[in-house]
Formats: C-alpha cells, sequence, structure tokens
C-alpha cells in the first residue's frame, strides 16, 4: 500500500476518525449513565412503594390490642355468594365418555 500524497487528506481523515470515536464513547457513556439512573430510581421507586403499602397496611391495624383478646369484638363473616351453583352441569355427557377415577399402577 502507497502512502497518500496530500497530507491535507490524512490531517482530515485523522481527525474524522478521533471526532467519530468521541461521539461513539459519548453515546455509550450516555448509554451506561442512563441505564444507571434507571436502575436507582426503579430502586427507589420500590422501595417508596413498599414503604408505602405497608403503611397502609399496618394504618388500619390497632396498635397495642391482644388478638385473643379482642375476640368479643366485631366478627368477620365469609363472603357468601348470591346464588347457590347448579346441581348439575349444563352438559350431560352419555356414560361411556364421563370421566372415571385413575388409579395410579400402585394402586390398582
Amino acid at each position: 500500500m502507497t502512502p497518500s500524497g496530500s497530507i491535507a487528506l490524512q490531517l482530515a481523515l485523522s481527525v474524522a476518525v478521533v471526532i467519530f470515536t468521541a461521539y461513539v464513547a459519548g453515546r455509550v457513556h450516555q448509554w451506561y449513565r442512563h441505564g444507571f439512573d434507571r436502575d436507582i430510581a426503579y430502586r427507589e421507586g420500590y422501595n417508596q412503594a413498599s414503604h408505602t403499602l405497608f403503611q397502609l397496611a399496618v394504618r388500619n391495624h390497632p396498635v397495642g390490642i391482644n388478638p385473643a383478646a379482642s375476640a368479643g369484638g366485631p366478627q368477620v363473616r365469609a363472603v357468601v355468594p348470591r346464588h347457590q351453583l347448579p346441581e348439575r352441569t349444563t352438559v350431560d355427557l352419555p356414560v361411556d365418555r364421563r370421566e372415571s377415577p385413575r388409579l395410579l399402577h400402585h394402586q390398582a
């Protein structure tokens, strides 16, 4: 390979390579910092949300009351469905297509 006769062309290409390398390095640095800042913001947001949720859960809990002593207080009832489930399904399968309980090989 023979060197180019124009020193100005070599100088211009050298400056272009330096500028391009600096640009790429800046973009990589920006990408890294943005990812790092996003990670910190995620951690801080997660911590704040968990503390807020914990405070919300504890807010309605009476402090200093023994659970055994509060047995005479208001009782919590289970949720009862508004309607009863049907006794039969809407689709009745023929007897030969109904599933029977399967036994494992060691239960037979």
